[in-house]
């Protein structure tokens, strides 16, 4: 009994997981933002504002510019960038690389999702 029980709590648990992170999208590698952008706005994900301390957009930054759902772009190396995303208490961030044209290489659950 005790072991149906361990059984089933288990399973639940995976089932309320595996819901939650359903609703994290997934993009192919190297998706341009533009694109993938366009596609989380038409699927009801609202932009969310949280700079990081001291994080300001330069104003000819076209990774940034008209896009408040930044949280950090670095200004070296591979040009990451951050950008915040929420929906139904689900709330990921989208990384990406690239200066003038940057594509996601990673897309994580921040809260919401266990």
């Amino acid at each position: 009994m005790k072991a149906l029980f361990a059984t089933t709590a288990i399973f639940v648990t995976l089932s309320l997981c595996s819901s939650a992170f359903a609703q994290v999208p997934s993009f192919p590698k190297d998706e341009p933002y533009a694109k993938a952008r366009k596609h989380l706005l038409k699927k009801g994900w609202k932009p969310v504002h949280e700079p990081e301390d001291g994080f300001v957009c330069q104003k000819d930054d076209p990774r940034c510019n008209g896009r408040p759902e930044t949280v950090n772009c670095a200004g070296t190396g591979l040009a990451n960038c951050i950008f915040r995303w929420q929906r139904k208490g689900v709330v990921i961030d989208v990384l990406t690389v690239g200066e003038t044209k940057p594509v996601i290489t990673q897309v994580t659950c921040r809260s919401g999702c266990s």
